[in-house]
């Protein structure tokens, strides 16, 4: 942001979403009824399948899409490799996992670039859909609102775990679970109820990304603890301190602008930083409508998302955690 902040500003009335609005994408208006939506991401492998890893770069990449409330429609992919050290074999595997998640969101792949490079990295830019007055931005949650997530925590350390070969099994089976599930239906069932803000939640990591809503729009939020869905095993890896370098930045950003309660103990506070690949929407919705959205997600088989915070006044920290 440090450097963002000392480029050249654009000013155009359609440029309706910027760089500037700490959010998950930009938003550009064609005319009244249309505008799209475009965002870019990219990844290294963190699991050793290289056909789950290209479906996590195309969930994590339409994520962005999805929490702005939109409709994917086309993706540019990108890949470097080092030529002499991965097969075609490989190459191939990574490319067929990403074009069967955007299959699945009914989106296409135009085209692509490839390069040379000492390390794989993979990622899709892609451009979504939406009417200019449907666009849901991180940056209108109101007092008094719920706070709802889709998905649980704890990709960061069980990835990390993965590298160190300390994680078990199940743990694997769940994070790849998660990371290859789109934010397709969550988006779908906060469109249909109706919401006030939202984000996905990623390499910034819970607390993170609530900041940035509870700046956004100027409020305080409340997370409840005991409600934030976390996969059982990266509890049991938090005591070994196997979290991602990207997850002590997380917690060493946030330190100070957060209230912890005296009884959060110091692993809690680290896995509510957890640097997030492809994680849930983390959505701010009226109070009396709550319900209705977490009953229709979990209809919809969502059935780790929960109700965990509220957002309040703004009081001397953005963010409370008790």
């Amino acid at each position: 942001m440090q450097v963002l902040r000392r480029l050249p500003k654009f000013s155009d009335p359609k440029l309706l979403v910027g760089g500037d609005a700490m959010d998950d994408a930009g938003v550009y208006a064609i005319d009244n009824n249309l505008a799209i939506v475009q965002s870019v991401d990219v990844l290294t492998p963190i699991v050793d399948d290289p056909y789950i890893f290209g479906q996590i770069v195309a969930a994590n990449s339409l994520s962005d899409i999805y929490a702005m409330g939109a409709k994917p429609i086309t993706a540019l992919s990108f890949i470097s490799f080092p030529v002499d050290k991965v097969n075609n074999d490989t190459v191939t595997k990574i490319l067929e996992g990403v074009a069967h998640k955007v299959k699945e969101a009914d989106a296409v792949i135009l085209g692509g670039h490839t390069i040379k490079n000492s390390e794989i990295k993979c990622g899709l830019a892609v451009t979504g859909v939406v009417e200019p007055d449907k666009i849901i931005t991180n940056n209108r949650a109101n007092v008094g609102d719920k706070i709802i997530l889709t998905k649980p925590l704890g990709t960061g350390i069980i990835s990390t775990a993965l590298k160190a070969e300390l994680a078990p099994p199940e743990a694997i089976q769940k994070i790849n679970f998660f990371m290859t599930q789109l934010n397709k239906t969550a988006c779908a069932a906060m469109i249909e109820v109706g919401v006030s803000s939202a984000t996905d939640i990623t390499g910034f990591g819970l607390l993170g990304h609530a900041w940035e809503m509870a700046e956004m729009s100027n409020a305080s939020i409340k997370i409840y603890s005991k409600e934030v869905p976390i996969i059982e095993e990266a509890l049991e890896l938090s005591r070994m301190s196997l979290f991602p370098a990207g997850s002590v930045k997380n917690f060493e950003f946030i330190k100070h602008k957060t209230k912890f309660s005296e009884n959060i103990t110091e692993e809690v506070q680290m896995l509510l930083c957890d640097a997030q690949t492809s994680g849930g929407l983390f959505i701010s919705i009226a109070k009396e409508r709550s319900g209705d959205l977490l009953n229709l997600l979990h209809k919809k088989g969502l059935t780790s998302s929960k109700i965990i915070g509220e957002v309040i006044e703004p009081e001397e920290q953005r963010i409370y955690v008790e």
